[in-house]
């Protein structure tokens, strides 16, 4: 994928399994990291339960959604799921969390830490506004294996059309 630019796809319902945690929203650049090293850490639990044939890349997910209403936006507390997509079938290891996700149309586009501001003001403020689209859930995030530091492709939920 094109560093900046804003693709519209259609996304299957998927599964994640991961570890959750929840906090201010204001506030998740303090408590998300940690969720990710407590995956990370934890990591080979995962692989005890997927099929490795069924695993042909690693699709990291940072899954966003409001404590009040399932998938929402965070508004003042919001929770988050660093994880691991997986077969539906894969259970569920203990002190792990799964969520269900249901298949969505998304804008994404591959963006870093340093033109995350401007690439959400971007789609907020000119793509969704140019093409009437309306938000519909809460940002995503998605990680390959062999993004650089800071790399991520971000899905924003719209309605489908």
């Amino acid at each position: 994928m094109e560093f900046g630019v804003v693709e519209r796809i259609h996304y299957p319902a998927f599964t994640v399994i991961g570890k959750v945690g929840e906090g201010l929203a204001e506030e998740g650049a303090s408590w998300v990291p940690p969720l990710w090293q407590l995956t990370n850490e934890h990591f080979e639990e995962l692989g005890e339960v997927v099929p490795i044939s069924e695993m042909t890349e690693l699709h990291l997910w940072g899954l966003m959604s409001d404590t009040s209403s399932w998938l929402a936006p965070w508004q003042e507390v919001g929770r988050y799921l660093a994880g691991l997509e997986v077969p539906s079938n894969t259970p569920t290891p203990l002190g792990w969390t799964r969520w269900e996700m249901p298949a969505m149309e998304y804008l994404i586009v591959k963006t870093n830490e340093d033109t995350l501001a401007a690439t959400m003001d971007n789609v907020f403020n000119e793509v969704m506004v140019t093409e009437g689209l309306q938000l519909v859930a809460a940002v995503q995030e998605y990680y390959e294996a062999d993004f650089g530091p800071g790399e991520v492709v971000l899905y924003f939920p719209i309605a489908m059309n």
